[in-house]
């Protein structure tokens, strides 16, 4: 029996996109396989998170020779979907496998003109492809696929919130072990500082991915970590504090109003593959380079390059725990802000159906 290969990479691809894929898949009757690529961002706990949701079976991670190695030997692959990673595994599972390729991305991709199909969640997003010369279908975003679906599964767990006069706060140190562990001395600062301006309540979301030992180590600092759904954990949440990313989205369908903050301080935990890699270990080099890209880079959130202008404020440069702190502050304050940023953000309830989409044309091409 031929079936559909989900292939992905980081925690991220995996929860927000992968993971809704396959549960609507399993309902039309259709259990894919999951295969692991090889990921400089993965947390570890990747497969095992995987073995909890509706795949036939998880294959990998291994290391990038074995991974062509197992490629080369798949017999049963009927068609291929790649949500992330490298698009040359995917090609190589093809041509192996004579088996069509689809896509899903948000962005330009070496490769993509090898592709059956290309997906992608917004027109803007499809404009910015079609610039290489392929040209993706817009079906919406699975992000927003994967926040209905913790909706469905959490509404009898969901607590109601409880009612308090301080306020409450989200922090989001990332889906990256190396990052939230740079992070979470910045954080502690910044509550601290935050605490001392106004009674703040704080909730620290962690990767669904993370390990027990590193939810105490936030416990103990006082950030009440939390590896729950991202809508549970939002309950009464009045303002979150977010890098760059996925979670930008998932804030955004939750209507919660937002801070997107890339201190320079961290600009050297980025991670890069391949000769980026050793160009950016020269000494100084990384953070020069990336101070410039973060100077010219007009918009880092996907709000903002969504609509066009800035909807969530991006705290770009040298930012001390203090000054972010202040920032907060400033907005938490400010209700006709809070007001205005909700109700632009309702202006976004209707990118669902993303998963429902692709499995109709997942479908529609299996042999």
């Amino acid at each position: 029996m031929k079936r559909v290969y989900i292939l992905t990479n980081g925690p991220g691809e995996l929860w927000d996109w992968a993971r809704p894929l396959a549960h609507e898949l399993n309902q039309r009757g259709i259990r894919p396989v999951l295969w692991l690529l090889p990921c400089q961002y993965a947390s570890g706990m990747e497969r095992a998170c995987a073995k909890s949701l509706p795949f036939y079976d998880v294959i990998g991670p291994y290391g990038w020779a074995k991974t062509f190695y197992e490629l080369r030997r798949a017999k049963d692959v009927g068609l291929i979907v790649q949500l992330g990673g490298d698009l040359m595994f995917g090609r190589f599972l093809s041509k192996a496998t004579n088996a069509e390729l689809f896509c899903y991305t948000y962005g330009k991709k070496k490769g993509l003109s090898s592709c059956s199909c290309v997906f992608t969640a917004y027109e803007i997003m499809a404009r910015n492809i079609e610039s290489d010369g392929v040209y993706p279908i817009v079906i919406g975003d699975l992000v927003a696929d994967s926040l209905k679906l913790d909706l469905e599964q959490r509404r009898e767990a969901s607590l109601p919130v409880e009612d308090s006069s301080s306020f409450k706060v989200a922090f989001f140190p990332g889906s990256r072990p190396a990052i939230r562990r740079r992070a979470l001395p910045f954080l502690c600062e910044v509550y601290e500082h935050l605490s001392s301006i106004l009674d703040a309540d704080v909730v620290t979301l962690l990767s669904p991915f993370s390990f027990d030992e590193e939810v105490k180590i936030w416990e103990d600092a006082g950030l009440n970590p939390s590896r729950e759904s991202t809508p549970v954990a939002l309950k009464g949440v009045d303002l979150a504090l977010t890098q760059p990313g996925t979670n930008t989205l998932e804030l955004l369908y939750l209507k919660v109003p937002t801070l997107v903050a890339v201190p320079y301080v961290f600009l050297e935990d980025i991670p890069f593959s391949g000769l980026k890699r050793f160009i950016f270990r020269l000494p100084l080099v990384k953070t020069r380079l990336l101070k410039v890209f973060s100077e010219n880079k007009k918009m880092l959130s996907w709000p903002n390059i969504i609509m066009g202008k800035e909807l969530i404020p991006e705290l770009v440069g040298d930012y001390a725990p203090r000054q972010i702190a202040e920032k907060m502050a400033n907005y938490l304050c400010d209700n006709s802000w809070l007001k205005n940023i909700s109700d632009l953000m309702s202006k976004f309830s209707s990118v669902q159906g993303a998963s429902r989409r692709l499995t109709e044309e997942i479908i529609g091409c299996l042999p």
